[in-house]
């Protein structure tokens, strides 16, 4: 890194420090779930990213963060010169790269509609999108998977019935032609321009002052070290407030929710207890994930199996015979549950 850019370099972390707090707080309230108001299953859901069974190994969101992180960090460091001998050239490629494959994380992108789905009480699915698409778009929506611009569009439509400007906040830094340029191989960095030829011929080129270029950048950067931020503060609040507890859960079959919690101290998913000893469990951790007597029912809602009901259920709940006691599996730490008969 030449002189000038170092000087610079304090600046830049200012600017990247006020966007990422920006950010951070008007998106914050959206990863409080709503006490008492909606399912919190649907928000749990949304947080873990509720897909089914799964191998370790299988999970793009966390390359794609490490993957951005890594490049975060090319950026910082000094590179040797013998074998990058335009330092700041280098770093040009490296930002482009990571704006690339940053606004194509489409694990992003659904975490956010699910979570606006939830404040709205419209359920959670592993497809957030499609029930918002034209009857039209939704015929071709497996041959033609949905862009960026689409998935945003939705997000804002959602955003403004919440009062929440998530899509505005993605629209800050998405441009899609300069995102088409980078992922097609079409475009040259001079001295004071990102230029794209526009395909063969150049008939659609155009260029970008590197101003705007680097202004693109740092919002994209201070948007995803946001929102993961705000993803790894939600689930460690639930692991340390909720993990090794029971949470009354429904009032007519008198399940009871644990929170549990990885070796990081990090919510890793959830499970339901169920007063017939039956549970029903969604947990993420290394070797993949494990998804027990739930499953995605109609519309890919989340559904529970609550085991077998009884030829004729008690009042007390619906899963227990009349005169039955309740026999719940214990929690992590041991401990049984008790439902609250102030309920």
């Amino acid at each position: 890194m030449g002189d000038e850019e170092k000087k610079q370099q304090p600046d830049m972390d200012r600017e990247f420090l006020a966007l990422r707090e920006r950010y951070f707080n008007i998106m914050q309230p959206i990863f409080t779930p709503i006490p008492d108001k909606h399912d919190i299953v649907d928000f749990f859901a949304s947080i873990l990213r509720v897909v089914g069974m799964e191998d370790g190994g299988w999970d793009p969101f966390e390359e794609s963060r490490g993957m951005i992180l890594d490049m975060d960090h090319l950026m910082k460091i000094d590179l040797p010169i013998s074998r990058f001998p335009d330092e700041n050239h280098s770093k040009w490629r490296f930002g482009l790269l990571q704006y690339s494959h940053a606004v194509e994380v489409d694990a992003v992108y659904e975490l956010i509609a699910n979570i606006l789905r939830y404040h709205l009480g419209e359920g959670y699915s592993p497809s957030p999108f499609f029930k918002y698409l034209t009857e039209k778009r939704q015929k071709s929506y497996r041959k033609k998977s949905m862009d960026p611009l689409e998935k945003i569009a939705i997000i804002k439509q959602l955003g403004g019935r919440l009062g929440c400007p998530a899509g505005e906040l993605l629209e800050e830094f998405y441009d899609n032609k300069l995102r088409n340029a980078i992922a097609h191989s079409d475009f040259i960095l001079s001295e004071t321009e990102f230029r794209c030829r526009g395909g063969t011929g150049g008939m659609q080129a155009y260029k970008m002052p590197l101003d705007k270029v680097a202004d693109i950048l740092l919002k994209t950067r201070a948007f995803y070290s946001a929102f993961w931020g705000l993803e790894a503060a939600c689930r460690k609040y639930f692991a340390q407030h909720y993990a090794n507890k029971a949470i009354p859960y429904d009032p007519h079959y008198k399940g009871m929710l644990e929170v549990l919690a990885n070796g990081d101290g990090m919510m890793s998913g959830f499970k339901i207890h169920w007063p017939n000893k039956h549970e029903s469990t969604y947990v993420r951790h290394e070797d993949g994930i494990d998804m027990c007597n739930i499953f995605l029912g109609k519309d890919l809602k989340i559904e529970m199996n609550v085991g077998l009901y009884p030829k004729k259920a008690g009042t007390w709940s619906l899963v227990l015979a009349e005169g039955d006691m309740p026999n719940y599996t214990p929690l992590a730490n041991g401990n049984i549950p008790i439902w609250p008969e102030e309920l």
